[in-house]
């Protein structure tokens, strides 16, 4: 054989192997991915069910310790503590009921980015009427350091129109 038919015998080889690795890493990539955003679906199901259940102490399986909240309606809560006595004082004032009813994750390296929506029974403590409104936000996401993800961004806001007067 001589080195011109060696070289087009060798190009196509070399394209075929540098496919074959590139389609691998991107296997590899997506299977990481889908691992990542099961972690993140059970983040979220956890916030919910630290809700439903009052059971505040587990915010930090939740939020990260630098974690900034936008509740809608009201000043931005920084931090972790700050969160912890947000929650507190909501489930002070209501019994509630969280449903995620969709999800929308982007993972980007050690970041990921949930659009979600649900809806939110809330049945004021002092006797007041039943509300369910339907939400829609976004959690951003922080890859920690033990591979566990954390919300670092939470903005939500409701479906349902303000109130007169507001």
């Amino acid at each position: 054989m001589n080195r011109r038919s060696k070289a087009l015998w060798i190009a196509p080889t070399m394209l075929l192997a540098l496919a074959c690795t590139e389609a691998e890493e991107q296997a590899s990539s997506m299977s990481m991915s889908a691992g990542y955003i099961a972690a993140i679906n059970e983040v979220r199901e956890g916030e919910a069910a630290m809700i439903n259940t009052l059971a505040i102490e587990n915010l930090p399986h939740v939020y990260a310790a630098d974690v900034i909240m936008l509740p809608p309606n009201q000043p931005a809560v920084m931090g972790q503590e700050a969160s912890r006595e947000w929650f507190a004082t909501f489930v002070e004032m209501f019994e509630a009921n969280l449903e995620y009813t969709s999800s929308d994750v982007t993972v980007a390296g050690d970041w990921a980015i949930e659009r979600y929506t649900g809806t939110v029974t809330m049945t004021p403590r002092d006797g007041g009427e039943t509300v369910t409104e339907t939400i829609k936000g976004i959690h951003i996401y922080r890859l920690q350091p033990d591979g566990s993800w954390l919300i670092t961004q939470d903005i939500w806001n409701s479906d349902e129109p303000m109130a007169e007067g507001h």
